[in-house]
């Protein structure tokens, strides 16, 4: 299931992959509620809620209008209150509020500053085991120029965090060009994880009785380990982190005495790696980019001792199954391009005896999927001068004419990404299968209405979206 949830401005959308966004009441008359915080624009951080199936989602609701375009994060504790950590606007200070969660309905207190010195970025809050709130964030060094982790607490439920917001906390890296982290609580231990440098990751951690970070322990170096690395807990007190290597997806595990050896989930670059634990079980979620602004969603867990074989997220959001050329005055009218639409060398999607992806009049392109999809991301070689093309699906009986949500696209742009539909639940109810070349497919016929001056030819024709940022619940 897709879902649009709401259209928004801010860079960040859901946030880097260290940072929590979407939550789950875990008890009582609301149990499964979701609740979702999300910058509605540069400057606004609102909320969203839904109830299973999650297929109708509350208006969003402001939290606070004072936000920098920089991420968010939150954490919700065992009675669904909200813990809301964010950077402010124009001061760049570090500012917290509390939702309260009574009657199936949360209510914003007051914002309390953090951190008022120097500029603040990239936090993230939790809740021990005794009641206390933690913040990590990158504190930048306005003298120096330079980047750390801080971390600082509460004992008052964040009214007061350290001595006060001149108090810049505990620093637990000495100053770099890049450093991101990510809190969270296996008991006793508070653990912090972080990047620095982008050449190492690793952590530090405090006994809640203690007042002493430990020394630091790296878990892995290597290059460009920046922000896509995430950490979770297990109900049986095991932490799982995921995180990327040397063009792949690297996996390691505590379990309470040791860490693991390296696992190798996927044998590519990760794009916004997420990990959670379900019954105990460590999934990873995570995009693999196949092309300019295309990154599918995939996802594995550990079976039998070892990461199984990925697997697509999303059925309608991948390669196309089918991509056939039509040329309506060729000796052989249809061309099957599938191969050649799914990766990215180009100039190789065209029916060759046009050398286009359509030209003339009642040309097609026809997309074919076994599921339905609501988008099609089209990069193309040559972009179409002059000509005019319609958009159809099958409901049956007849091919139906459509505008895509997105707007009319005569393939007249070298990159597009078409929403057909905003999400799939909007796919038209009577959109059915169709037979074509003997294949039985939810296709989408693109037909030239008015013939090209210059016709179009493909470079890389999918059903991917771009995914810059991906956040994941229980």
């Amino acid at each position: 299931m897709e879902k649009l949830i709401d259209e928004v401005t801010s860079y960040y959308a859901t946030g880097i992959p260290p940072q929590a966004k979407i939550f789950k009441v875990s008890s009582g008359q609301y149990k499964n509620r979701v609740l979702l915080i999300y910058p509605l624009d540069t400057n606004a951080i609102v909320y969203s809620w839904a109830d299973p199936p999650y297929q109708s989602w509350s208006y969003p609701v402001n939290i606070a209008s004072d936000s920098a375009d920089y991420p968010c994060s939150g954490h919700m504790d065992s009675e669904g209150n909200l813990y809301l950590v964010y950077t402010v606007l124009n001061s760049l200070d570090l500012a917290f509020i509390k939702l309260s969660f009574s009657l199936g309905e949360w209510t914003s207190g007051s914002v309390y500053t953090v951190c008022n010195q120097g500029d603040n970025y990239y936090p993230s809050i939790l809740k021990d085991g005794i009641d206390r709130l933690w913040i990590s964030w990158s504190w930048y060094d306005q003298d120096t120029g330079r980047y750390s982790v801080h971390v600082k607490s509460s004992t008052n439920d964040g009214e007061t965090w350290g001595s006060g917001p001149s108090d810049v906390g505990t620093a637990l890296t000495s100053g770099s060009t890049s450093c991101f982290s990510q809190l969270k609580f296996l008991s006793p231990f508070i653990i912090c994880f972080y990047t620095d440098e982008g050449t190492k990751l690793a952590y530090r951690r405090i006994e809640i009785s203690s007042a002493v970070w430990d020394p630091e322990e790296i878990l892995h170096s290597g290059s460009e380990i920046n922000d896509n690395f995430h950490a979770d807990c297990s109900e049986d007190n095991r932490m799982g982190i995921a995180f990327p290597g040397s063009s792949a997806l690297l996996y390691r595990e505590f379990d309470g005495e040791g860490w693991s050896g390296i696992y190798t989930v996927d044998t590519i670059p990760p794009v916004t790696p997420s990990l959670r634990f379900f019954q105990r079980t460590p999934f990873v979620f995570y995009g693999k980019n196949l092309g300019q602004d295309q990154d599918q969603l995939f996802f594995s867990y550990i079976k039998n001792g070892q990461f199984i074989d990925p697997l697509p997220l999303v059925e309608g959001a991948k390669p196309f199954d089918k991509v056939l050329c039509y040329n309506d005055s060729g000796s052989q009218k249809y061309w099957d391009r599938t191969q050649e639409a799914s990766d990215s060398i180009p100039a190789d999607i065209f029916h060759p005896e046009s050398n286009s992806l359509m030209k003339n009049a009642d040309d097609c392109l026809f997309v074919g999927m076994d599921s339905r999809f609501n988008l099609l991301k089209m990069i193309l070689s040559t972009q179409g001068v002059g000509g005019a093309v319609s958009w159809f699906y099958w409901n049956g009986e007849t091919w139906c004419d459509f505008v895509p949500d997105s707007g009319e696209y005569h393939l007249d742009s070298q990159a597009k990404s078409a929403i057909l539909w905003k999400d799939l639940l909007s796919c038209p109810s009577d959109w059915q299968q169709n037979t074509i070349q003997g294949m039985k497919k939810f296709w989408i016929k693109i037909k030239v209405d008015t013939s090209f001056t210059t016709a179009p030819v493909g470079t890389q024709i999918t059903a991917v979206p771009e995914c810059k940022y991906l956040n994941v619940t229980r």
